[in-house]
């Protein structure tokens, strides 16, 4: 039972129709979680490739291991499966315009590479230099889900500084305050 004091709002629930969820009540949904924003990268030959994502998260610390998801029909996908490896890259709050770079289907992968200073650790994914963190995996396992592949990386190398992250939320890109 709700107290005269408590304001909190009640949550919106909206029904699934026969234990299914419409896609636009998925997305509304998911706009409200704040995420870290991370530019996936991988190398393939001379060839490299990247997309800014939002699912990723760490799995394992021992032995460390990450996972990504990545949709089928980025070119930062095949890229991943052909070299069997992609780097994390954790932007700092100060780094949005690279993830809009790399948010943009239209753009080639000289043009999203054109800003900032790119780096190789051990697998020679590109690793952004002034990044909160960045992880260089090689790839564990593949998993097929939908229009996307989960990928399990198990970390080869990883560089970190202490900067504020950049998240997104709602659209937008946001800082992380303190409460």
């Amino acid at each position: 039972m709700k107290s005269a004091l408590d304001t909190t709002p009640e949550p919106v629930v909206l029904p699934a129709s026969v234990g299914m969820i419409a896609d636009a009540d998925f997305r509304t949904a998911m706009r409200q979680v704040a995420s870290s924003v991370a530019v996936i990268t991988a190398r393939s030959g001379e060839m490299r490739n990247g997309l800014t994502a939002t699912a990723v998260c760490s799995v394992s610390a021992s032995p460390p291991t990450m996972l990504v998801c990545v949709n089928k029909a980025a070119t930062a996908d095949q890229l991943i499966a052909a070299s069997g490896a992609f780097a994390i890259n954790y932007l700092a709050e100060n780094q949005h315009q690279i993830a809009r770079l790399f948010s943009t289907a239209k753009l080639d992968a000289e043009a999203r590479f054109g800003e900032g200073v790119w780096l190789g650790l051990e697998t020679g994914s590109p690793i952004l230099a002034g990044t909160a963190a960045s992880f260089d995996c090689r790839v564990q396992s593949r998993i097929s889900m939908s229009t996307h592949h989960i990928y399990l990386g198990s970390v080869v190398a990883v560089a970190s500084l202490d900067e504020a992250p950049l998240l997104y939320r709602d659209g937008n890109f946001r800082r992380l305050q303190p409460v």
